[in-house]
């Protein structure tokens, strides 16, 4: 009797084992399936096949780029663009294992996967840290628009701005809606919307409190009622205004500000939205967080801008 129960305990867990394996499988055939691929252009490819990597957290894996058995920190410290996946050692930004495990299990699944590449932008090689900057490309695949996509991370860009920036924000947006890993947990949703707002940015959903879905014209948008909300405007400029280290007011025409609407930008905001060159008369879609400057100025701090004409 005490055999049987032994042998059928053993065959539930094997039948357990099974279908978890199955389900993991499914997910992973799922994940190429759905993913945009979204990839770089004409920017330097580093196969990863065959090679020795370890994966430290969601967005960061090492990876014996010189084939030499060890691993070199900074140099073969990889650092994936635009995520920020949940910290699983103290930090600044807090420590969070219950969503940071997911994140570095997924990636250490796909890297599994055959022919891993990596895409290194070769005007942006390297972060703060020494890291290589990179995109990781899968069975032809972006894996850091999965991780967002997955919700193991929100749209990072903070220190670079990627040329199809509408698929990144639409995965974002899918994985706020579908209550997604980091947007799983109504504690979590609001401390990463109100990390985002900081930063001057935020999910571009509906379903976001923060988010003003209609398209105003900037000559006519009265910002008092927008106030900490993230909107989207349309107008031409009047005048550009240089401030100190890079920084400008773009002014947009306003039918009652005599200056015209107020838009606070930054160099290095410029630079990745191609804005080096604009110049009065210039026709613009504006995005970004409604605030009061001092209590005294309503203006427009610059997330993204695009240029319409």
């Amino acid at each position: 009797m005490k055999t049987l129960v032994r042998d059928g305990l053993r065959l539930t867990l094997c039948f357990v084992r099974l279908g978890l394996c199955l389900s993991l499988t499914f997910a992973a055939q799922q994940t190429f399936a759905v993913e945009g691929q979204s990839l770089p252009k004409n920017w330097k490819k580093f196969p990863l096949q065959k090679m020795k990597v370890r994966v430290i957290d969601g967005d960061t894996f090492d990876a014996d780029l010189n084939r030499n058995g060890r691993f070199s920190n900074p140099e073969e410290r990889i650092r994936l663009l635009y995520v920020d996946t949940p910290e699983l050692k103290k930090s600044h930004k807090g420590k969070d294992p219950k969503l940071g495990l997911p994140a570095k299990g997924y990636l250490r699944s796909v890297l599994s996967k055959a022919n891993p590449v990596l895409w290194v932008n070769p005007k942006n090689k390297t972060g703060n840290f020494g890291r290589l900057l990179a995109v990781l490309e899968v069975k032809g695949h972006n894996i850091n628009l999965a991780l967002i996509k997955h919700g193991h991370s929100y749209f990072d860009t903070r220190y670079a701005w990627p040329a199809d920036f509408k698929t990144y924000a639409k995965a974002e947006a899918h994985a706020f809606e579908k209550h997604l890993g980091i947007w799983s947990y109504r504690k979590s949703r609001k401390r990463y919307l109100l990390r985002m707002r900081k930063e001057g940015k935020t999910v571009y959903s509906l379903k976001n409190p923060y988010f003003v879905s209609k398209i105003k014209k900037a000559d006519a948008i009265d910002l008092s009622k927008y106030n900490g909300r993230f909107v989207r405007v349309r107008g031409k400029i009047k005048k550009i205004q240089q401030l100190r280290k890079g920084a400008k007011l773009i002014f947009l025409e306003h039918h009652r500000m005599k200056k015209g609407l107020p838009v606070i930008s930054f160099e290095n905001q410029r630079k990745w939205l191609g804005l080096g060159k604009i110049r009065k008369g210039d026709f613009l879609q504006i995005e970004g967080f409604a605030t009061l400057y001092k209590q005294k100025q309503w203006q427009i701090r610059l997330h993204r801008a695009v240029r319409l004409d």
